[in-house]
Parts: C-alpha cells; structure tokens; sequence
C-alpha cells in the first residue's frame, strides 16, 4: 500500500520521512511492532500499533456502507 508523505512515519533523530518499516511482527491478535531503519542518518527504533480499536460508528457511516435493508 502506498500511501502519502502527509501521513507517513518520521526519523526519530533527523525527521526524515520514512517510506516502509524494514520489518513488522505481530505481538498478539492486536498488536504489530514496526522496526523502522532510516537510510538518511541510520537510526533503528520500534512503533507499535493497534489494529483493532473500538470506534464509534456514526449513521453517515451505517448509511453509506448498509443500505436500508428492509423485510417486509
């Protein structure tokens, strides 16, 4: 998945924008660890993010994506 710089990961140390972890793992069913390694300056470190996050779900969503299913 590509994504934009907007929204991309940044170098601890320099800032630099990074464009692709050098590996991921996942800790459990809603964790993954992120090892990230800039090219610019060398850095290594680690980010974790959780996959699954409750949400609420408003009714522009429910309309958008279930349209009105109705039995009669």
């Amino acid at each position: 998945m590509i994504t934009s710089l907007k929204h991309s990961t940044k170098c601890i140390c320099c800032g630099a924008h990074l464009s692709a972890p050098a590996s991921c793992s996942y800790l459990d069913e809603e964790f993954v660890c992120y090892r990230w390694i800039c090219p610019k300056c060398g850095c290594e470190f680690d980010a974790s993010a959780c996959l699954y996050q409750d949400v609420p779900i408003g009714p522009e969503v429910v309309e958008k994506f279930l349209p009105d299913l109705v039995v009669a």
